[in-house]
Parts: C-alpha cells; structure tokens; sequence
C-alpha cells in the first residue's frame, strides 16, 4: 500500500493563468478555471513512495501525467518572478507520475491568508529509475586553450561526442533504495527535537529543564516539555504568515541569539527550503561534512545530485580520515610535502549550500554526506561511459590550435 512520506502546503501567485513546475521536463500549466487569470492560489505538495488511491471526495481530480525529475526537488513557478518552496519528491533522474486535482480554498489551505481563489492538490509518485549516462551526465563540450576566449567555433564533430558504446552496464535502481523515499515520523518534528535534547542533557549530566535554562529558555522545573514552553517568546508562532518560515526562525532562535534574524524572508527561505531537503536525503545517523567545489558549474549543484568532488586534507598521521567523510571511491592524488596536506577525491551526495562557509571565485562549500551505493554507482558508470580517448584528445587539440593561430594571424593583419 503507498504510503504518504512528506507534505507541504504552498500559496502561489499565479500570473496570466500560466505556471510551471520547475526541476521537471513538463511544460508550462495552465489552471483549469480559464476565467481566472491572476490569482492566488493554495498548493498541497504530496510526494508518495508509489502510486496512490483516489483523493478524498472534496478533491475533483484534472489531470494525470508523467515526467523526469532533474534532481528530485521541484517547485511551482509563475511567470514573472513568483515562486513556491522547493520541494523534495525523490530521487534524481526518476520517472515520476503526478495526479493533479482541484477544491474551492478551504479553511486552513496554502498559508491560511484567506485569499486563495483556488486549491491544487499535487501527488507525486516514483515510477522507475530513467538514469542514462549519455543523456544525464555528459561532460562539458571540449576546451582547448584560447577557444573560449577567442569565440572560436569547432565543428560538431570537434565537440564531446557519445560514445559508440557504453564501457559499464547501466545502474538501475529501486526506489527503496533511496533515502529520498522512505518514511521518517520523527523527521524535523518536535518529538524528534526533544529527543535530541534529551540525549544532550543526559550527556551533559544535567535536567532536560536545566539544559533549557542554560540555553536561555525561561521555564521551571516540572514544567511539560511543549513547543510553546521550549520557544523563547520573541520565537514563538505568529512572526510570519508563511507557517514554514516562522517554524524556520522559530528553531533557529530557540537556543538564543541567531543569524537568522537579521534575514529578509526570501533568504529566509532559501535557508528554510534548504535545510529542510537536506534532513530529508540523510537517514538517521547520517555523517555530514562541506567540501568546496570548483570549477564550472559549481554555484549552481542541486540538493540530491551525486558527483565526485576533489579537496585538500591535512595528512593524518597513520592515514585518519579529516571528519570521516569522502570515503566513496576514495583516491589520493597528490601529497604536499611542505604542508602536509594531500589532494583527496571522493564521491558525495550534494544536501546543500553551505552559508558559513565563503568560497571565492568559482568555488562554493556545499553540506554533504558519502554517497550510497546506488548513487556513487552513477557517477562510476558516467566517468567509465565518458572517459577521454588520449589519442582523440590529442587530435582535437591540434585541430583548435591551428584555428587559434589562424585568428591570431587575422588579429594582426588587421591592426597592421
């Protein structure tokens, strides 16, 4: 029987009766109420671990239909510049079935403004794992010296090419296999919170309301252990309309003092929508670490992609691991004898930004955790599909460096 794994309820501003789902290859929607043109609308979020029965009877359901998820985190996107909060389905590259269905705004729908004119219901459910490596994880188009900079143009054939065959078999996943789609009650919920506090207290060998008070929480003891009497009262409910947002702030200042509050909303939930999805890929227990990623591209890896990644590590004496993390297809590429560091490669599952840490040019920190088997099996399957023919490479070089020179030669005719 499917089972319900995650929910979340949404208003959007909906511009000229058009909005799309981001993260997906459908294309642009439309409300199934024409007369309506802009408006609000409440949006109910299901993602399902398989297909599920019909909606409850004050739902009429619109439409079915299927798509690709790029990462597994899509969002309802309007024309202009309005958007809903990331939300995580599953997997990436997973066909996925979504049932669409439609109600008059009731009490309680989207954020409870009072101002919705219509509710969606959104169910999304897996179907099979669609990942290609042709298709999915195709490198950047060749790179030689002095052709970006040049604007030189190659010929197709000069471009990467797919390979004539697949050097691996292609893994094909169930999807039980991924964090992304498996039931967790105590999954950012208070229970879960407090159990969490308990096992600090009881480490710290002191009460849950002792531990409370340190943290600048004013409660007495023998006082029942609630989410009003855990929030200091300058965190509590009603700071934001968006219920998502003001349960955000709500956890983050509950310990006292916290950055957050210096935040306009949209970082707010940037930050939110983030930290959130990343619970949501770890299993319980789960090690997290940042590591930088470099290069082009790196601004912009989504939540719940899997790619090698390359780092710095100060040389642990009898071979340490620095935080217990990169241990996926581990290699060690270079030794600095000077600093003691050596040049470690791994593959990590991305769960997202990392905001306390600055990069600088094209590199930018990202929270993530090793990746599982099923994941790190994609990123080995597209290295050995893409891998570079030495000979080829060595040819395609030549060929931009007589395109290079000739411009060259251009350049100066001119300005003689």
């Amino acid at each position: 029987m499917a089972q319900l794994l995650r929910r979340l309820d949404d208003e959007v501003y909906v511009e000229y009766n058009t909005f799309g789902l981001d993260g997906t290859d459908l294309p642009a929607w439309s409300s199934p109420t024409d007369e309506i043109y802009h408006f609000i609308a409440g949006v109910r979020l299901e993602s399902w671990d398989a297909e599920p029965g019909p909606a409850d009877a004050s739902w009429t359901p619109v439409s079915s239909t299927t798509f690709v998820a790029e990462s597994g985190v899509v969002a309802i996107v309007a024309m202009m510049d309005g958007r809903g909060h990331d939300f995580l389905i599953g997997p990436p590259r997973f066909e996925y079935g979504v049932d669409m269905y439609l109600r008059e705004p009731q009490p309680g729908d989207g954020h409870a403004t009072g101002e919705c004119e219509e509710t969606w219901l959104l169910r999304f459910w897996p179907i099979r794992d669609v990942f290609d490596p042709i298709t999915h994880a195709a490198p950047f188009s060749y790179i030689a010296r002095g052709v970006l900079y040049y604007s030189i143009d190659l010929e197709p054939e000069q471009l990467v090419q797919p390979p004539a065959r697949r050097e691996v078999p292609v893994p094909v996943s169930a999807a039980a296999d991924w964090a992304s789609l498996r039931v967790d009650p105590d999954l950012d919920t208070f229970d879960g919170w407090l159990r969490r506090v308990r096992g600090k207290a009881e480490d710290s060998g002191v009460s849950v309301h002792e531990l409370l008070r340190s943290a600048g929480i004013d409660i007495e003891d023998g006082v029942d252990l609630t989410p009003a009497s855990c929030t200091p009262p300058r965190a509590r409910a009603g700071r934001f309309v968006d219920p998502l947002l003001d349960r955000y702030y709500a956890e983050q200042t509950r310990w006292g003092p916290s950055s957050v509050k210096d935040l306009d909303e949209d970082r707010l939930r940037e930050y939110a929508d983030g930290e959130r999805i990343a619970k949501e890929l770890c299993r319980g227990g789960t090690k997290t670490f940042s590591v930088p990623v470099e290069g082009r591209g790196a601004s912009s890896v989504p939540a719940g992609v899997s790619r090698r990644v390359w780092r710095w590590e100060d040389d642990m004496l009898g071979g340490e691991l620095m935080d217990d993390g990169l241990t996926v297809d581990r290699q060690i590429l270079a030794r600095n004898p000077w600093t003691r560091q050596i040049l470690v490669s791994g593959i990590v599952t991305v769960l997202r930004r990392d905001r306390d840490r600055r990069g600088g040019g094209d590199t930018v920190w990202y929270v993530v955790r090793d990746a599982e088997p099923h994941e790190a099996a994609r990123v080995l399957c597209a290295e050995a599909t893409w891998e570079e023919d030495p000979e080829q490479r060595r040819a395609l070089d030549e060929v931009a460096r007589e395109k290079l020179i000739e411009l060259r030669a251009t350049y100066r005719s001119r300005e003689g």
